[in-house]
């Protein structure tokens, strides 16, 4: 039995669909992984309670984007009288091995009903095992992420805190 490390349904059944009962196992490994790793997914979720996706800590009432098993984009709302109310949207962006390289975070402003940039940080994996960090809050003369900026290390215990 081999078991194929699909991410979403359907890339498990673009895998399925490309069982070839003709060639041994392995042949078939690598290709039904191939063609499912040619498929990409879009999710839009809403957190119905706190809970855990991926290693990451969810809170009930987030809305997050996902492609291709990956948190993409999350929005957090804030209950207000009942009301709930956008607060911060983050997005974010993968390294090659699949952990987040960047953080970008946005405000709603109200008046203006739109989001406006808030602060980025950067993540850079080091052989010890820490994360190197690069922070900047949004300079809107500049039009850039250089206010405040800092630079920090975090332990890699840490990780899942990025996502919130």
């Amino acid at each position: 039995v081999v078991v194929l490390p699909t991410r979403t349904v359907p890339m498990g059944i673009t895998a399925m669909l490309n069982f070839d009962p003709s060639v041994n196992a392995e042949t078939n490994t690598i290709n039904m992984m191939a063609a499912a790793d040619k498929v990409s997914t879009g999710l839009i979720t809403y957190a119905a309670r706190d809970s855990e996706y991926d290693g990451k800590r969810i809170r009930k009432g987030e809305i997050m984007a996902l492609e291709n098993g990956k948190i993409v984009s999350k929005v957090v709302y804030l209950q207000e009288d009942g009301m709930l109310n956008k607060q911060v949207r983050y997005e974010f962006q993968y390294n090659s091995e699949g952990k987040v390289s960047e953080k970008t975070a946005y405000r709603w402003n109200g008046s203006k009903d739109e989001w406006t940039p808030f602060y980025q940080i950067h993540y850079q994996y080091v052989e010890d095992g820490q994360i190197k960090t690069h922070y900047g809050m949004w300079d809107a003369k500049k039009k850039a992420y250089t206010l405040n900026v800092q630079e920090m290390v975090i332990p890699s215990d840490n990780y899942e805190e990025i996502f919130s």
